[in-house]
Parts: C-alpha cells; sequence; structure tokens
C-alpha cells in the first residue's frame, strides 16, 4: 500500500536531502566542509536543545561523513589530484584515526556549551584562512 507524505515530512525529506546533497558536494569541491552542513542538519531546530540530542547530532555527522570522505579521497587518490605517496598519507590518516578515537572518548565528557564553542571557533579559523589565502 502507497502512503503519501504529508506536506511537513516532504519539507523535511526536502531539506534532508539538500543539506546531504551540499555536505557532498563540499567535501568532493574543498577536500572539507560537509560536516558543518551535517551537524546543522542532525542538530534539533530549537535553540534550547539538550546536551545529549547535541552530542547525537556530532556523532551523526561522524556516522555520515566517513562514506562522503571515504569516497571523496578515493576520487582524489585516483583523480589527476593524486600526487600523494601511500607513506605520506598513511602518515597523514594513522594520527587522525588515534585523535579521532581520542575525540569519540571525549565527547562525553566535553560540556555542550564548550563543544560548540570549540566547533564555532574552528569552523571560524577555517574560514578565515581560506579567505587570507
Amino acid at each position: 500500500m502507497y502512503v503519501t507524505p504529508s506536506s511537513a515530512s516532504k519539507k523535511q525529506w526536502v531539506r534532508r536531502v539538500t543539506l546531504g546533497a551540499g555536505a557532498g558536494f563540499l567535501n568532493g569541491l574543498l577536500g572539507a566542509g560537509g560536516g558543518i552542513l551535517l551537524v546543522r542538519l542532525f542538530t534539533p531546530a530549537n535553540t534550547d536543545s539538550s546536551p545529549e540530542s547535541v552530542r547525537n547530532a556530532f556523532f551523526c555527522t561522524l556516522a555520515a561523513i566517513l562514506p562522503i570522505t571515504a569516497l571523496s579521497a578515493a576520487m582524489y587518490m585516483f583523480g589527476a589530484q593524486g600526487q600523494k605517496s601511500s607513506v605520506d598519507i598513511t602518515f597523514l590518516v594513522m594520527p587522525a584515526i588515534a585523535g579521532g578515537a581520542v575525540g569519540a572518548l571525549l565527547l562525553d565528557r566535553i560540556n555542550t556549551t564548550l563543544l560548540k564553542t570549540i566547533f564555532s571557533l574552528l569552523v571560524l579559523y577555517a574560514g578565515i584562512r581560506m579567505v587570507m589565502g
């Protein structure tokens, strides 16, 4: 049996598809940035979201960004941009995996406000660096 979605669920579907496609586009184009859109997608609309929902948004973002990043990395590696040797990549990826594990372990221990501040400062820093060249 076919169920027609309500207009509210259609709006949610369009929002999710748009933000998901935008996240993949940014990640493929810039090599980063998709996570910023995904955090917004997974964060509840209300501004007084609970610490659990904020942490859940970061978790969902990390889970979603993995396949996007893996695909982007493969395309860079096998495309014209793939100038790095496997030794260079190993020395970058292995510490990144370790840092990701430490960050995931600390996620439940960090205050939600501090987590939002760290994320905002990182985005601001990256934006300034990109504009300044």
